[in-house]
Protein backbone atom coordinates (compact mmCIF):
# COMPACT_ATOMS: atom_id res chain seq x y z
CA UNK A 1 0.00 0.00 0.00
CA UNK A 2 3.19 2.33 1.00
CA UNK A 3 4.66 1.55 -1.89
CA UNK A 4 1.80 2.65 -4.54
CA UNK A 5 1.58 5.69 -2.72
CA UNK A 6 5.24 6.01 -2.61
CA UNK A 7 5.13 5.87 -7.02
CA UNK A 8 2.08 7.71 -7.33
CA UNK A 9 4.02 10.59 -5.29
CA UNK A 10 6.89 9.61 -7.48
CA UNK A 11 5.35 9.89 -10.86
CA UNK A 12 2.95 12.64 -10.30
CA UNK A 13 5.28 15.00 -8.00
CA UNK A 14 8.68 14.26 -9.00
CA UNK A 15 7.83 13.26 -12.85
CA UNK A 16 9.64 9.59 -12.72
CA UNK A 17 8.87 8.75 -16.06
CA UNK A 18 7.89 4.82 -16.90
CA UNK A 19 7.17 2.02 -13.93
CA UNK A 20 8.56 2.50 -10.62
CA UNK A 21 9.44 -0.84 -9.02
CA UNK A 22 9.67 -1.19 -5.41
CA UNK A 23 13.32 -2.29 -6.20
CA UNK A 24 14.64 0.55 -7.68
CA UNK A 25 16.87 3.34 -5.80
CA UNK A 26 16.29 6.94 -5.88
CA UNK A 27 19.59 6.77 -7.76
CA UNK A 28 18.21 4.50 -10.45
CA UNK A 29 14.67 6.67 -10.56
CA UNK A 30 17.22 10.08 -11.11
CA UNK A 31 16.15 11.72 -7.96
CA UNK A 32 18.07 14.14 -6.71
CA UNK A 33 18.98 15.23 -3.13
CA UNK A 34 16.65 18.50 -3.56
CA UNK A 35 14.38 16.47 -4.36
CA UNK A 36 14.53 13.97 -1.87
CA UNK A 37 14.58 16.36 0.93
CA UNK A 38 11.47 17.97 -0.53
CA UNK A 39 9.95 14.17 -0.91
CA UNK A 40 11.34 13.65 3.09
CA UNK A 41 9.37 17.07 3.98
CA UNK A 42 6.25 15.83 1.85
CA UNK A 43 5.95 12.27 3.68
CA UNK A 44 6.16 14.16 7.13
CA UNK A 45 3.12 16.23 6.16
CA UNK A 46 0.92 13.64 4.20
CA UNK A 47 2.36 10.67 7.13
CA UNK A 48 2.46 12.39 10.06
CA UNK A 49 6.17 10.51 10.54
CA UNK A 50 9.67 11.65 10.80
CA UNK A 51 11.66 10.78 7.68
CA UNK A 52 15.54 11.13 9.32
CA UNK A 53 17.71 12.56 5.84
CA UNK A 54 20.13 9.36 6.11
CA UNK A 55 17.01 7.17 4.92
CA UNK A 56 16.32 9.29 1.86
CA UNK A 57 20.27 7.97 0.32
CA UNK A 58 20.55 7.73 -3.29
CA UNK A 59 20.50 4.16 -2.45
CA UNK A 60 17.64 3.63 -0.79
CA UNK A 61 14.91 1.76 -2.84
CA UNK A 62 11.99 2.20 -2.68
CA UNK A 63 10.59 -0.72 -0.87
CA UNK A 64 13.20 0.34 1.51
CA UNK A 65 11.58 3.99 2.58
CA UNK A 66 7.82 1.79 2.38
CA UNK A 67 9.52 -0.24 5.25
CA UNK A 68 10.99 1.70 6.97
CA UNK A 69 7.47 4.61 6.90
CA UNK A 70 5.23 1.34 7.61
CA UNK A 71 7.73 0.51 10.85
CA UNK A 72 7.08 3.84 12.20
CA UNK A 73 3.24 3.58 11.71
CA UNK A 74 2.54 5.59 8.42
CA UNK A 75 -0.71 5.52 7.09
CA UNK A 76 -1.48 6.32 3.68
CA UNK A 77 -3.99 9.28 3.77
CA UNK A 78 -7.64 8.84 2.30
Amino acid sequence: MIVDYLATILGTVYKVPGAIEPTMSFQDLEIDSLSLAELGAQLEDDLGVTVEEENLAPTTTVAELADLLEAQGAVVPA
